[in-house]
């Protein structure tokens, strides 16, 4: 990952976050062959409060073996592991050409309810940018593209987002457990809208979002062979496949600019109602003292 989002990751504990010992690669847990399987238990949400463990994971694909070596793949005899996250529904962002080629194990591993949400702007290494690259249209990808990206998806998905922030303060499907393809992009946009509404400081979200970096470093490289004969030097478009910092944090200050907030946006683009915002910070929050040190 980029060294400016490391230093945002590392330093987004202690007294910037607003919770003293708070440090988003906690949040990390090691089930299987998962590389992006996050608790958010811990997370700061402000005013002394904590997402309470064990109610929202976030994470990557997970996938049958023989599928596809690009994500994670289930192995039956981690299944009493899986099982153990509790998990009632599962939240699948892909989009529904990447969920029809390759469907995911997340239900069959954790034996919960399955909620298709289809996100149609592209999964990792499975965009129109790959496809401009590849034809030569596009030779870099910056972070300003990343946050253009994310902009565009934003506007286009905020029915998505909304259903599933509507599932989120759900007390009876909840442990939700939200997953596209890398567990970055659109997982990474919906968990920054979650702790937004739940009141978490813009440096803290930045950091969740950044972490996916850290998790899974230099991922260009596994998506090498799509860009053979391109002539494009990886290098170039590694942003591509990463998650800068400053691409979340311009994206949430587009919604600054736009809607007044965060949750303007919610309100007014994706329907959220106060009601539904008081439901997610009642389900979801506990105060720091609960928390898991």
């Amino acid at each position: 990952m980029d060294t400016a989002s490391e230093e945002i990751v590392v330093r987004a504990t202690g007294d910037v976050s607003g919770s003293a010992g708070w440090d988003a690669r906690r949040t990390h847990r090691t089930v299987g062959a998962t590389s992006n399987l996050r608790d958010l238990g811990g997370t700061p949400a402000g005013e002394g409060r904590v997402v309470a463990p064990g109610r929202v994971y976030r994470a990557e694909a997970l996938v049958r073996p023989g599928t596809t070596d690009l994500c994670a793949v289930w192995d039956a005899v981690h299944t009493e592991a899986y099982a153990g996250l509790g998990v009632r529904t599962v939240l699948d962002l892909r989009s529904g050409a990447e969920a029809e080629r390759v469907a995911s194990a997340w239900p069959e591993a954790t034996g919960a309810e399955y909620v298709a949400l289809p996100v149609e702007e592209g999964g990792e290494g499975d965009t129109d940018y790959v496809a401009e690259i590849r034809s030569g249209l596009r030779t870099r990808f910056t972070a300003e593209d990343m946050a253009d990206y994310y902009a565009l998806t934003l506007r286009r998905r905020s029915a998505e987002f909304g259903t599933a922030l509507r599932i989120l303060a759900d007390d009876a499907r909840l442990p939700v457990l939200v997953h596209c393809a890398a567990g970055k992009d659109r997982t990474g946009l919906l968990v920054a809208l979650l702790l937004e509404a739940l009141g978490a400081p813009r440096p803290v979200v930045v950091a969740d979002y950044a972490l996916t970096g850290i998790l899974r470093p230099n991922r260009v490289q596994a998506y090498a062979h799509v860009f053979e004969g391109s002539g494009v030097d990886l290098a170039d478009i590694a942003t591509l496949f990463d998650s800068p910092a400053a691409a979340m944090e311009a994206a949430l200050a587009g919604l600054d600019d736009e809607y007044g907030s965060v949750p303007g946006y919610l309100a007014k683009e994706c329907g959220l109602t106060r009601d539904e915002v008081a439901s997610l910070r009642v389900n979801l929050l506990v105060e720091e003292s609960v928390s898991p040190s």
